[in-house]
């Protein structure tokens, strides 16, 4: 089966690039011929930071000329990868499948079943400035046949405001080994976007001093300047690591005591799972797709307050909850996400029109 896959920022290396590389990945492991079609990036960079390397020897990649920095999901940034795909498509239609990895808005205008994976309803701006983009999705919306939702909370969304089929499938994570040494360390991974809430990062550490707090940072192109800021203003006992390959990350993960999540609302959280399959505490806000993955495993925040006496909470009972949280980081493993996309294909794949 030819299967497109729709993913234009693949640049941005964070959680979404990861999974549409997973997707890539399985659909290959099924015998499927997967096309990737998206805005220029570098394929070696992606591969050697994600440690994909080699994937894309059995990729058809199709790119186009980046665009100008308009903001993501702007009529502007829309219209730019609209118009770039369709003159793609036309010289090669014949697909099977569209898989739409990223966002609805950029599924191309193609007479083929959509697939897109889900991680939360566009919020779209109101009046008439936001007509037109209201209108576009809209319609793009109303042609996909199945949205696979990363977790029961973006599921719960989708099926009250889409109202589309939509079936959960947990991205996959790695199970990464734990080390026999650990060090007194509280860590965070993200990319250096405003909603990651990162500045409460250092805010945390300056009140909570006997351990060092390490971030992880993927710097983001579009907000450079918030990522420097970060850089700049880190603690005594903060460190950054700016755009850590797969070893260091996995090695300080593996190393590290207590995992701190600071975004509210975030729709999964890949980096929280394979913290917890490294042996961390997890510490993630009472919401969204962290939330759902901590279960009883992790402690939740209501508000920043409570944060560092949720860690002291974690250091003293690192024992006991580092076993817990290994043990339900397995319930996300790669295996675990073949199976469940592999069942999901093989029942829905045959009987789109």
């Amino acid at each position: 089966m030819r299967v497109l896959i729709v993913h234009p920022l693949m640049s941005a290396m964070g959680g979404g690039e990861r999974l549409c590389c997973e997707t890539m990945r399985a659909l290959i492991g099924r015998g499927d011929k997967p096309t990737l079609l998206s805005g220029e990036f570098k394929i070696d960079r992606l591969e050697r930071f994600f440690g994909y390397e080699g994937l894309f020897k059995d990729i058809s990649v199709k790119s186009y000329a980046a665009d100008s920095g308009d903001r993501f999901g702007t009529y502007k940034h829309l219209l730019h990868h609209v118009k770039a795909q369709r003159k793609i498509i036309s010289a090669d239609p014949n697909y099977d499948l569209v898989f739409s990895t990223q966002d609805a808005g950029y599924i191309p205008d193609i007479s083929r079943p959509i697939f897109q994976w889900g991680y939360f309803p566009n919020a779209l701006t109101g009046g008439i400035y936001g007509w037109p983009l209201r209108v576009h999705y809209s319609r793009k919306i109303r042609r996909i046949n199945l949205v696979l939702a990363i977790s029961e909370y973006s599921k719960s969304h989708f099926d009250q405001e889409w109202k589309i089929p939509t079936v959960l499938v947990y991205p996959a994570c790695n199970m990464i080994q734990p080390s026999q040494v650990r060090d007194n360390v509280v860590v965070t991974v993200a990319r250096g976007v405003p909603e990651k809430n990162l500045e409460l990062f250092w805010e945390v550490a300056k009140r909570f001093p006997s351990h060092e707090f390490v971030l992880l940072l993927t710097r983001d192109p579009r907000f450079v300047e918030y990522s420097m800021a970060l850089e700049c203003t880190a603690p005594a006992n903060g460190r950054v690591i700016v755009n850590p390959d797969k070893e260091m990350y996995q090695e300080t993960l593996s190393r590290s005591k207590i995992y701190l999540h600071l975004m509210r609302g975030e729709h999964f959280g890949i980096t929280v799972v394979e913290s917890m399959s490294a042996g961390c505490v997890p510490v993630v806000h009472d919401s969204g797709g962290p939330k759902e993955i901590v279960g009883s495993s992790g402690l939740l925040w209501h508000r920043e307050d409570e944060i560092p006496i949720l860690l002291a909470i974690a250091d003293a009972s690192y024992e006991a909850m580092s076993k817990l949280s290994m043990e339900r980081a397995k319930a996300f493993s790669r295996e675990k996400f073949d199976k469940s996309f592999g069942e999901v294909l093989a029942r829905t794949v045959s009987r789109v029109p």
